[in-house]
């Protein structure tokens, strides 16, 4: 069995890593593109921003109610 040197076995380790990970990233970017789904109803954004602070609000208020501890506490 040949003997490298650390060091260039070290560079052959690494060229190997390399021309694998672009042999696997070469194969992914070569498919197609997924079709583009058909959405045909989509929701008003107003909707969106009122849930948004209602809950915002009530996150608000239940983090300013008074806690119920008692003197011991």
């Amino acid at each position: 069995m040949l003997q490298l040197p650390r060091r260039a076995s070290s560079l052959v380790g690494r060229l190997a890593g390399g021309i694998g990970a672009l042999a696997i990233t070469s194969a992914a970017l070569a498919q197609a593109a997924p079709p583009q789904p058909g959405l045909t109803r989509t929701i008003p954004v107003w909707i969106g921003y009122a849930v948004l602070f209602i809950l915002l609000g009530a996150l608000i208020s239940v983090s300013l109610m008074p806690s119920k501890r008692g003197h011991q506490d």
